[in-house]
């Protein structure tokens, strides 16, 4: 289960952005007029830069999420009321069920097989609400009018409650338990904004103001992904090494710094295969992103990593270092194949030191870090030295 401190922060932007748009069309009246009369040219200036970033960093997810998005707005603009009408039906069913297919799959290019597939699922919704606007059919309006709740949540359908309902349970279970928080917390906060969105639209202006907050949420994310993609590992999820070259020209006259290998890592990769490998450095990079003291843990490259205590001493952070290694040694991984399960233990060797005077930068200080790594490898390994 994800912290609760993780959920909170990444929840707490996109729904803070939400919040200030929202306030915007509850106080229209006190606003000047002219901010709302360039609503809908803002919104589609915002889609067209979001889509070319996208397109730019290959976030090819956002391209999907903003293309029906403009597709519905265009059609709140200049389809005629009663064709409106229906397609504001239609989407608060179809949309929902569309961001959550679009959070649950991965990135695989726009162009590759699983791109162009995606690209023909999104023509043919297109061409589905299509032809139930121009072409009306019974089913689809009983559809429609099924009561479900005993209450009316005029003027969402009940069908698109529950859809919403549906689709909001699932995005929570992501933003418990799923890895990619980022994405699941945003996404939760644009279907809860889409949704209440709609529910609004009699406050005057509330649409444009929910589709331009959804517009700058995902714009926000677009940022903060690309600062994670270029500062954060992949597989681990720490911060990566620019994120400590970053974080090492911040550092005060006072600090230490630890490097952290795992012992006969090779040997695990060649006996139980890479993929283990990589969940044996997901179970490492855990226990060290929960370091105490103070420090902040990286993931260095392979399997060394680092841990910087900014304005502490060597002695203050042997306990908090070795508390690491030993539970990482008392933690057992179990190995699984066809046949059967194996429980293995691993261990680090860890080289801890303290910037002195003699140093000329941080870099002098992790080369002498590396060299007590080094000794307490020739010492048997699972073992923190201290220079």
């Amino acid at each position: 289960m994800n912290s609760l401190k993780l959920i909170a922060i990444n929840i707490a932007i996109p729904l803070f952005i939400y919040i200030v748009f929202a306030l915007i069309a509850f106080y229209s009246a006190k606003l000047p007029s002219f901010l709302f009369s360039i609503a809908s040219y803002l919104f589609y200036a915002l889609s067209i830069i979001i889509l070319w970033v996208s397109w730019h960093f290959n976030r090819n997810k956002f391209i999907f999420i903003i293309a029906p998005l403009i597709l519905i707005y265009a059609g709140f603009e200049y389809l005629s009321a009663q064709k409106a009408t229906q397609l504001f039906h239609y989407s608060s069913i179809i949309y929902p069920i569309h961001l959550l297919i679009f959070l649950v799959l991965k990135e695989r290019g726009l162009f590759s097989i699983w791109g162009i597939l995606k690209i023909l699922f999104v023509i043919l919704e297109v061409a589905a609400v299509l032809l139930l606007l121009y072409y009306p059919n019974e089913l689809a309006q009983n559809m429609l009018n099924f009561k479900i709740f005993t209450i009316s949540f005029y003027p969402l359908k009940d069908v698109a409650v529950a859809v919403s309902l549906f689709v909001f349970f699932v995005m929570s279970a992501l933003v418990l338990f799923n890895r990619y928080l980022i994405y699941n917390g945003t996404f939760l906060i644009i279907l809860l904004a889409y949704s209440v969105g709609l529910y609004s639209l009699k406050t005057p202006y509330f649409v444009d103001m929910t589709f331009l907050a959804i517009d700058m949420i995902i714009f926000i994310l677009l940022i903060r992904e690309t600062y994670r993609l270029a500062f954060y590992d992949e597989l681990t999820s720490m911060p990566g090494r620019r994120a400590l070259v970053e974080d090492m020209a911040k550092l005060g006259r006072k600090y230490s710094l630890a490097m952290i290998d795992i012992d006969h890592f090779k040997k695990f990769n060649d006996t139980y295969g890479h993929d283990t490998g990589d969940e044996v450095l997901k179970m490492v990079a855990s226990k060290l992103s929960a370091v105490g003291g103070g420090g902040k843990a990286y993931r260095y490259g392979g399997e060394e990593f680092t841990i910087l205590f900014s304005s502490k001493e060597m002695d203050e952070c042997f306990g908090h270092v070795d508390i690491l290694r030993q539970n990482i040694a008392t933690s057992a991984f179990v190995v699984r194949n066809k046949k059967k399960s194996k429980t293995i233990y691993v261990n680090i060797s860890a080289g801890l030191v303290q910037n002195s005077s003699k140093d000329k930068n941080p870099f002098a200080v992790m080369k002498r870090a590396d060299n007590s790594l080094y000794k307490a490898k020739e010492a048997g390994r699972n073992k923190v030295v201290k220079a």
